[in-house]
């Protein structure tokens, strides 16, 4: 007897007698379900904006750090509200966790971001290498969401 993956009487009430297997029907549902559902955003242009306004702002603050950090307390607050609002509006999207996780990366109290602002206000002044290296490191973070909004799927209104 030649049997298959869609055999009749695979899981069948009635041994596969002229029914259809029950199998084939959830295997079919199960796929249709896999496809129907997106498991990631879609493109949204105002979270991309929000991205590539605060690297640009974060990485030109830190070029700062080689003057002293209560010199720029206003800067540092005013691009700490800057990641807030942005950080809050990918948050509110549905299917974003994966951007979620970079910015938790970038901004969480031990993140790369906050590591920096804590070293320069422990420090007073960061040296021109140092501020580098960790700019390095907070672009790329940043460069993670960017590319990630990019190159999500743009819906119609979105294009």
């Amino acid at each position: 007897m030649k049997t298959n993956f869609f055999s009749p009487g695979i899981l069948t009430p009635n041994g596969g007698k002229g029914a259809r297997s029950i199998f084939a029907g959830a295997l079919l549902v199960a796929a249709a379900l896999l496809f129907a559902c997106s498991t990631i955003s879609t493109y949204d242009q105002a979270a991309y904006e929000h991205a590539t306004n605060a690297k640009v702002d974060t990485l030109a603050l830190m070029d700062k750090a080689t003057g002293s950090y209560s010199s720029r307390t206003k800067d540092i607050t005013a691009l700490n509200l800057e990641l807030d609002k942005a950080y809050e509006y990918d948050k509110g999207r549905p299917l974003n966790q994966i951007t979620m996780t970079s910015w938790d990366v970038l901004r969480r109290p031990k993140g790369i971001l906050n590591r920096f602002l804590t070293s320069w206000k422990t420090s007073g002044t960061l040296n021109s290498t140092f501020i580098n290296d960790k700019k390095a490191h907070v672009g790329r973070e940043f460069d993670d969401i960017i590319q990630l909004e990019s190159g999500k799927i743009k819906t119609p209104q979105a294009q």
